[in-house]
């Protein structure tokens, strides 16, 4: 009988110019991609740049093991770009990993499928400034993550099972990762905690908090306020 070419794991990564920095994070990316000792998994790319050098990228040659699918994707936005991504993703297990952010080591997918149970796990992170790498941070889950208390981290910590996955609310960007788990927690329960560092978080001016308008992070306040009518909008954290 032939081979099923399904894959274990599907590395969703949304993409777009990012700055002119596109293609020195995914070079970055893709480097210790090609390092894991665990193999059975398939790299997708949901790409919204208006260039070519995303898809450029994608097609050289010593990038071809990882098994890359890529996706035109027209649609703006971070909550869109990765929703293509997890419906593009054919893994039984789902693991995000935005382009500013890479894999800790060499052994990350291999402990994150390793420990996978449930519906959604996260596991600990580090960040990068483009100098040094540090400030460890290890994922909680919190009965206030609705008001903007992400104590769990960047969407990169996440993995889920692909079951009828959960897609991001496409009305958000600043604070659609606290969004999203929140609903992950009210269909599932409380995530499966890895607790070691097996991403790394790229932080920078490029950074949503950094750039998104005040007036942007007010509105998305209100609007989390009115979905979950848990609590006066004031008790958001103001980032």
């Amino acid at each position: 009988m032939p081979q099923s070419n399904k894959k274990k794991l599907s590395v969703c990564i949304p993409t777009y110019e990012m700055q002119g920095e596109a293609k020195r994070m995914l070079v970055r990316s893709f480097a210790m991609l090609k390092k894991q000792t665990f193999k059975d998994f398939e790299v997708v790319i949901s790409d919204n740049s208006e260039n070519q050098v995303v898809k450029d990228l994608c097609k050289e040659p010593e990038y071809q093991s990882l098994q890359i699918n890529y996706f035109k994707n027209p649609r703006k936005g971070m909550a869109p770009n990765t929703n293509e991504a997890i419906k593009n993703a054919k893994g039984e297990i789902i693991k995000i990993l935005y382009m500013d952010d890479y894999l800790a080591n060499e052994n990350s997918l291999q402990r994150i499928v390793g420990n996978m149970k449930g519906h959604w796990l996260v596991t600990g992170c580090e960040h990068d400034d483009g100098a040094k790498r540090g400030n460890p941070h290890y994922p909680q889950y919190n009965n206030k993550i609705h008001q903007g208390k992400n104590t769990i981290g960047s969407p990169s910590v996440l993995t889920i099972k692909n079951e009828n996955p959960l897609l991001f609310d496409e009305k958000m960007t600043w604070l659609l990762d606290c969004d999203y788990y929140e609903r992950m927690h009210e269909k599932y329960g409380e995530p499966n905690i890895l607790n070691e560092i097996n991403v790394v978080i790229g932080i920078g001016s490029h950074q949503v908090t950094n750039i998104l308008s005040n007036s942007a992070k007010k509105k998305e306040r209100h609007y989390m306020a009115k979905k979950y009518k848990k609590g006066p909008w004031h008790w958001f954290k103001f980032w």
